[in-house]
């Protein structure tokens, strides 16, 4: 299944009338034990999907998919606590948990998981925890409880933490490994984002996931695509082989002159992916 390649305008007037879009929605709030998370919702399709962003960005990052995949589908997305319009926790809490309640707040029993980054290692944690609520997984350069990261790996977060610290954000955002070189619209973007939010970038200490993923990967039996930017860092990339092998028929797709933010650089390439992967998937949801 293929998008058509419809003019911005005119998706953000059918996402509209799908009921809401990315143009001129505003949050609205869900209490979860111990906080409140901003989430919007979209479209009226038969499948939802639930946007899981990363641990550095907030759901904003999904802004150039969220209107072409509201053509088709239902879909969800927050921003957990700390991140975007989401007030930061005080003590530190389990984004599953917040998820359980997110869904019961939206009347919504199962979806399709679409996690980026530590967002799929959340999604990875939710398909454990509740495996009848999770249609399918598409996990975007995913961070999975369990993985060890390489020194270089470490030595590289560290500095960008730094940077990030320091107020430095435009130098960290030149990381080669988040975007590509010629991705500078994209950059400025995620330098905007972090400057109008820089919680962001310490909100994730707060996240404690219960379950060590990785052991258990075995257990997943929702159908799961992966989804790895060639230019991402080697950690990313070897750790996207490996959940490949251990999630039974996981599949993998490694997309070309795309790094780890490859929904904000390919948003078209992205969106027909996933919509590609909804249509495999074996029924429709009752």
């Amino acid at each position: 299944m293929r998008f058509l390649s419809t003019p911005a305008w005119a998706i953000a007037t059918l996402c509209l009338l799908l009921g809401g879009g990315a143009a001129d929605a505003e949050p609205v709030f869900v209490d979860v034990e111990g906080g409140r998370l901003a989430y919007e919702t979209c479209g009226n399709g038969p499948r939802t999907i639930v946007l899981l962003h990363d641990g550095i960005l907030h759901s904003a990052a999904w802004d150039d998919a969220w209107p072409i995949l509201c053509e088709r589908y239902r879909v969800i997305r927050y921003d957990r606590r700390g991140y975007g319009a989401s007030p930061a926790s005080a003590t530190p809490y389990n984004p599953a948990r917040d998820l359980e309640q997110l869904l019961a707040a939206t009347h919504t029993a199962s979806a399709t998981f679409v996690g980026s980054s530590a967002g799929g290692g959340l999604a990875v944690d939710f398909a454990l925890l509740h495996p009848e609520a999770v249609e399918g997984l598409v996990l975007v350069g995913p961070w999975v409880a369990g993985f060890k990261p390489s020194i270089g790996f470490t030595a590289r977060n560290l500095k960008l933490l730094a940077l990030f610290k320091a107020g430095n954000i435009e130098q960290a955002a030149k990381d080669p490994y988040i975007l590509t070189k010629g991705a500078e619209a994209e950059r400025e973007r995620v330098v905007a984002w972090l400057r109008a939010h820089p919680g962001n970038v310490t909100a994730g200490a707060k996240e404690r996931f219960i379950i060590l993923a990785k052991p258990r990967l075995g257990e997943i039996k929702a159908p799961t695509l992966i989804l790895v930017g060639d230019t991402d860092i080697r950690d990313v990339r070897d750790q996207a082989a490996e959940i490949e092998s251990l999630i039974p028929g996981a599949r993998r797709e490694v997309v070309p002159a795309v790094g780890h933010f490859l929904y904000l650089e390919k948003p078209g390439a992205f969106t027909n992916r996933v919509a590609d992967f909804l249509q495999a998937l074996p029924r429709e949801p009752d």
